[in-house]
């Protein structure tokens, strides 16, 4: 924010209920915290309250006024003063040593005295600068300060937006600012504990004071009261006899002070704007990148176009390689030419060294000046800095250019400090840690070069981040030499058969053909059967089906997959509708899609795998998505019977058995379950046993299934009284029966839930941590959604740090070139390989050993192998 311009020479003095603020700004804003946990909302309300009131108003004189610790006169007049307020709440109170930081940073004056409230400080104030002749806005919502307004002093309630000035305070109270607080003292206040006089409120108050006058002329004329009119004038009449003396004691407390031993110094309440680099650092402690550019204002948003230097010739991209390479480390931007990276034309490509120019190869894509940036990339010694390194590794090995030597990518580094962050490129990350102005997206040119130097002015900052989140070896030991792998199974790709998947979009169009006679049979009408409005009006018009339970939005009743699963029961064509949604997507998705992805040369596709997505730590995968292939259905698993092995080749299915529950049982030490593990039983038929012992087996563990997954996930009775088909009261019966033989995994619930309360996170097996600030969040949904995500996340993302450990131990295993096999695939639990049919039997068992030996938990690991010449086969 700047510096507001120089005020003219009887200038407008702000003065900040700062205790106030800090109130309304925690009530204001949900919980959160900064990735360590730390509580923020009422700093973030506070800090954007101040810095909006600073910006709109262009204030030039102001004063924040806090309360000071310890009691004041009041208490000692009054013992039951503000005594039913509760204490701070925790989170509050570790919030306050920030606000005063923020203020210091912002170079707003403050002022505070012990023995007195802040209203008593400012109520000074406003008074000596009314005597001065200064005009006065006090910057608060409470009532309580209505009683300083003067033609020279305002109220202002920036959250309502409201001023507040003589007018108004009459019209409230009915009586001038003056007799304010003898309202007050007739009338009490429960917000401050004041009792005032029993059985009299506001309206009587204000007609007492207005008919009669203040308390001490009321208490003196008494007889007058019969006159006003009030009903029950009599009984108020005794009431103010009896209670004189509280009538007084509460207008006193109720009175504001102007004689507070402080000193309004004009000069002294001059705002000179923010320390920029205090600020900046504060702001970065916190995490408020969006905040720092509010505040910063022009000064910060003006940010320095970067220093580029654009090189076009061969000679000239030597020259600059040569002294990139003395340097010891290059941030590397990217642009390519459309979203599938990997697979594209390259555009620009920036380079830039700590300092000096950002060197720009305008068009990267032409070979002789890829062959002259080469020994930049190849070179062992540089460390290569930026973020997708991953997708520049791929891009570059498929124009047979090694990037080679360490690897620092920020999106990886991100991603460990706080896998829940919307964002994890360098540009981001520079935006929350610097305080850095995004450049405009549409330059891809400029983003490339920002992001180049940026990653060199991170570096140290993220390294340093990362050791003191306890997260350095994450990064360093396994999602960095993970990205490694990735790459070598992105460039690899899976042979795929397309003329079997021409074939089946063949079958499946005629399918549909047919599935849409029929559901214009069962509606008695032709319709667009992709149009929710027409499809809404045959289900529930034209049909009358019931929509009782069905959800409505704002186009009208839902017709989703669960309201058609429902109205099913009811009638033959939602059922149909299912059934045509589901195979037109199978069509659309993967059957005309895949082929169309495939290489043309190699008849292979390749997806992208990525590593910073999943708040769990999972991979994902995309361009295509191959982790999201149907399994269950026999449509699906003809699909995956297209993905086949290259010739002379097998495939290899390595699937961790039931690797969550392999973890709850670790991480609960349930004897029960443990000695299940161990001694090799199905555990869904021993769950069944256990709990369902009065129910047919293939029903039994039917349920426990559900049960034993639903756990794991913190499915409620509710969801778990839909997959298992039964009524909620049903299905909280058996999560009760399932705990009350369980009692290992309820306590490791319910300890999981209240140390991530306690400390802000939860962690996975090698220390992944997932911050969940919503834990504290005051609505009830997203607090529950916290609260399964604290259960969920240490056993699926446990899961995904042990799959990721297994995938390097494979590749290592696999690396020494005695067995030909490759790692293809990852499916969550599942690795698929490819391996030389003479060598298949041998991949396999080294995949079985490496992956079963990959940690050593209560329980064995176990993993399900299989060959076979496609991937249907292979399951």
């Amino acid at each position: 924010m700047p510096r507001s311009p120089e005020p003219p020479d009887r200038p407008r003095l702000y003065l900040i209920d700062g205790s106030g603020y800090i109130h309304r700004a925690y009530h204001a804003l949900p919980a959160l915290t900064t990735s360590r946990g730390v509580p923020t909302n009422a700093v973030l309300g506070f800090a954007r309250m101040l810095a909006k009131l600073l910006r709109a108003e262009e204030a030039s004189h102001v004063i924040v006024v806090f309360d000071a610790p310890g009691p004041t006169f009041r208490q000692e007049m009054y013992d039951g003063y503000k005594s039913h307020r509760p204490p701070m709440p925790d989170d509050l109170r570790a919030q306050i040593p920030y606000i005063r930081r923020l203020v210091d940073a912002m170079r707003v004056p403050v002022m505070e005295m012990s023995g007195v409230e802040a209203d008593d400080v400012i109520g000074t104030l406003a008074s000596q600068a009314d005597a001065a002749g200064l005009e006065t806005v006090v910057v608060s919502a409470d009532k309580d300060l209505m009683q300083i307004v003067s033609e020279r002093t305002t109220l202002y309630d920036e959250m309502r937006g409201r001023r507040i000035g003589v007018a108004e305070v009459e019209e409230r109270f009915g009586v001038a600012p003056a007799l304010v607080p003898d309202v007050l003292g007739l009338m009490g206040d429960t917000s401050d504990a004041i009792p005032g006089v029993s059985g009299i409120g506001q309206k009587t108050a204000m007609a007492l004071v207005r008919g009669v006058g203040p308390i001490e002329e009321l208490l003196g004329r008494l007889e007058e009261v019969d006159g006003l009119g009030l009903r029950g004038a009599k009984r108020i009449r005794e009431k103010l006899e009896a209670e004189a003396a509280m009538a007084r004691l509460s207008r006193d407390l109720a009175t504001i002070k102007r004689d507070v031993p402080v000193t309004l110094e004009i000069e002294g309440a001059r705002w000179p704007g923010p320390d920029l680099d205090a600020l900046r650092q504060l702001l970065t402690e916190l995490e408020f990148a969006q905040l720092l550019r509010e505040i910063g204002g022009s000064e910060t948003r003006a940010q320095a176009a970067v220093e580029r230097r654009v090189l076009e010739r061969a000679e000239d991209i030597a020259a600059a390689v040569r002294r990139l390479r003395r340097g010891g480390g290059v941030g590397i931007g990217v642009v390519y030419e459309s979203p599938r990276r990997t697979a594209t034309r390259l555009g620009a490509m920036a380079l830039a060294a700590a300092d000096g120019p950002v060197f720009v190869i305008p068009d990267a894509e032409r070979s002789e000046l890829l062959q002259a940036v080469a020994p930049l990339l190849e070179d062992l010694a540089v460390t290569k800095l930026g973020d997708d390194l991953k997708g520049l590794k791929v891009a570059m090995a498929r124009r047979r250019i090694a990037v080679a030597g360490p690897l620092i990518d920020l999106g990886l580094a991100s991603y460990c400090l706080n896998p829940s962050r919307p964002a994890h490129d360098t540009l981001s990350l520079a935006e929350e840690l610097l305080g850095h102005v995004r450049p405009d997206a549409t330059d891809a040119e400029e983003v490339a070069c920002w992001t180049a130097r940026l990653a060199c002015t991170l570096h140290a900052e993220v390294i340093d981040r990362l050791r003191v989140h306890e997260a350095e070896r994450l990064f360093t030991d396994l999602e960095t030499p993970l990205a490694s792998v990735l790459a070598t199974m992105e460039l690899a790709g899976i042979m795929l058969d397309t003329s079997a998947l021409a074939g089946q979009s063949g079958e499946v169009a005629t399918a549909l053909t047919g599935l849409m006679a029929s559901i214009h049979e069962a509606a008695g009408v032709e319709f667009n059967i992709n149009s929710p409005s027409q499809l809404r009006e045959v289900l529930f018009e034209r049909l009358g089906l019931p929509t009782r339970g069905v959800r409505r939005k704002k186009t009208g009743l839902s017709t989703d997959v669960e309201v058609l699963t429902m109205l099913a029961k009811e009638h033959p064509l939602p059922a149909k509708i299912l059934e045509y949604r589901s195979l037109s997507k199978l069509k659309s998705t993967y059957l005309d899609a895949l082929p169309a992805l495939a290489d043309q040369q190699t008849g292979r596709v390749h997806t992208s795998f990525n590593q910073t997505v999943a708040a769990t730590g999972r991979l994902s995968s995309s361009d295509p998505n191959l982790q999201n292939i149907p399994v269950r259905t026999p449509q699906g698993r003809r699909i995956r019977s297209a993905f086949v092995a290259g010739p002379g080749r097998r495939l290899i299915s390595a699937d961790y058995s039931q690797i969550e529950l392999r973890l709850l049982a670790h991480f609960s030490g349930d004897a029960t379950l443990v000695e299940a593990f161990r001694s090799g039983e199905d555990i869904h038929a021993r769950t069944a046993a256990d709990v369902f012992p009065d129910l047919p087996a293939d029903e039994g563990r039917r349920l426990a299934k559900v049960i034993n997954y639903g756990i794991v996930y913190g499915m409620g009775p509710a969801r778990a009284a839909r997959e298992l088909g039964v009524s909620v009261r049903e299905a909280s019966a058996y999560i009760t029966g399932y705990f009350e033989r369980y009692a290992g995994v309820r306590s490791f619930l319910d300890c999981t839930i209240e140390e991530a309360r306690a400390q802000g996170f939860v962690a996975t097996i090698l220390g992944r941590r997932r911050y969940l600030p919503e834990l504290g969040a005051r609505e009830v949904a997203v607090r529950q959604f916290a609260e399964r995500a604290a259960v969920n996340t240490p056993i699926q993302g446990s899961a995904a740090d042990l799959i990721k450990l297994a995938m390097l131990e494979v590749d290592a295993r696999l690396g020494n070139g005695q067995i030909d096999a490759r790692m293809l695939l990852q499916v969550h639990d599942e690795l698929v390989l490819e391996a030389a049919t003479g060598d298949a039997e041998a991949a396999a068992d080294a995949v079985r050993e490496a992956m079963e030996g990959v940690r050593t938990l209560r329980v064995p690991l176990r993993v399900d192998v299989r060959l076979g010449g496609t991937w249907a086969d292979v399951h």
